[in-house]
């Protein structure tokens, strides 16, 4: 039985599953027979089973404005399952208790299953006390093991206006638009970034909020103070008057990322000033950090200092460098090759100067178009990520550059 068939008999088909709590994708009836017994005994309301392939189970879940909180999927026919599911963990959020079965009984597979993340390996035939058996055991095992979770990157510029803002807020956009990820954006400029502007939003100064009550987080309170761009892009910012300081208390923006990282793939931090207590604990919770430069001597000096500070973190975060064009082009500015040659560090990536496109989109708070020069440099950094492409290779923005210094 073909997936759209079972789609539409079980629970009210397609928009039943928009709201899923519990979503099953088996590749016999048997076992179909199986997971619906366990979802009648349990009472589960909001669930959803369908026969399909892990295939079916990514495009389900891509189509979904919030992942389910336990997902079964059946890799019986996968010739490489390990494969199969890294693409699947891809589009699902890291907090899901994952489930597989199959009808090999190998060790080794569920070694390396649960390495990857996946919480049980089932081999078929399946019962519905088995099934309860296993969800109940991942249920109370789950705070212990959170094997997956986001990854947290950190953006600051050298100096203000390098664009560190622009190419956050559209990496965010395009990760949660178009790879379909689960992204939170973290403007952590209290007394208020560029970023809601950027998005066409206004904050509620919930970031403030949480920081202050990070003792006391849970999801429910955590998701109330969050204002959404979007079914997967949500943000927390905040706008304090100039008058007023905050005291960030130690460790206070580190307990708040642990928590986001296991309910979002992404996590984006964008970092003020380099110079603050805000900037440290974002540096040493992040696993990236993209330092943003413009072509001039001060933001090559800036960087050569700012590298030596992310380098200095404890958690060895990898470094990137990305060197954007805010400004029109004119002579006179640092070559890339001499700006990397400064700072004694690889660029990763430039950016080229896209003043219309970059301008409407920001003044509209709308989406980069995807084929403006700006939108595909962006979409390359993204892939890059998310790993779905190989590295930026130089020679693509090689022609502005040659126009740009005539």
């Amino acid at each position: 039985m073909g997936v759209t068939e079972t789609l539409s008999r079980f629970r009210g088909g397609a928009a039943a599953a928009q709201a899923a709590e519990f979503v099953a994708f088996v590749n016999d009836a048997q076992t179909e027979d199986s997971v619906r017994r366990f979802v009648h005994e349990r009472m589960i309301a909001h669930a959803f089973v369908a026969t399909g392939t892990v295939d079916d189970a990514i495009a389900q879940l891509q189509g979904m404005d919030r992942s389910p909180s336990k997902l079964l999927v059946d890799v019986s026919g996968s010739v490489m399952p390990l494969s199969d599911l890294e693409r699947l963990a891809q589009v699902c959020e890291p907090s899901v208790q994952v489930v597989t079965i199959g009808d090999r009984n190998d060790v080794g597979l569920f070694r390396n299953l649960l390495k990857i993340g996946v919480q049980d390996y089932l081999v078929k035939p399946l019962t519905p006390d088995l099934l309860q058996r296993t969800f109940d055991t991942t249920a109370k095992a789950e705070p212990l093991q959170h094997r997956r979770t986001g990854k947290v990157l950190a953006l600051a510029g050298t100096r203000g206006g390098v664009g560190t803002t622009t190419v956050g807020v559209a990496l965010a956009r395009h990760l949660a638009d178009v790879t379909m990820r689960r992204v939170a954006y973290v403007d952590l400029n209290l007394n208020g970034g560029a970023a809601c502007t950027l998005l066409g939003i206004t904050s509620n100064n919930g970031l403030t909020d949480v920081l202050e009550n990070v003792h006391r987080l849970d999801v429910q309170y955590m998701e109330r103070t969050f204002v959404t761009q979007g079914p997967r892009l949500f943000v927390l910012s905040s706008e304090l008057d100039y008058s007023s300081t905050f005291e960030l208390s130690r460790g206070a923006l580190g307990e708040l990322v642990a928590m986001l990282k296991h309910h979002f793939h992404y996590v984006l931090l964008d970092v003020p000033g380099p110079a603050s207590s805000v900037a440290e604990q974002a540096f040493e919770a992040a696993q990236n950090i993209y330092l943003v430069a413009d072509r001039s001597v001060h933001s090559a000096r800036e960087a050569t200092r700012l590298i030596r500070h992310a380098q200095a973190c404890g958690n060895e975060p990898a470094l990137f460098v990305l060197l954007n064009n805010p400004g029109q082009p004119v002579t006179g500015r640092v070559s890339s090759g001499d700006f990397a040659q400064a700072i004694g560090f690889p660029v990763t990536q430039e950016f080229p100067f896209d003043g219309k496109a970059v301008a409407t989109a920001e003044n509209l708070g709308e989406r980069l178009k995807p084929d403006s020069e700006f939108g595909v440099a962006i979409s390359l950094l993204a892939d890059n990520l998310t790993g779905t492409q190989a590295a930026v290779a130089a020679p693509w923005y090689a022609p502005w550059l040659r126009r740009s210094m005539r």
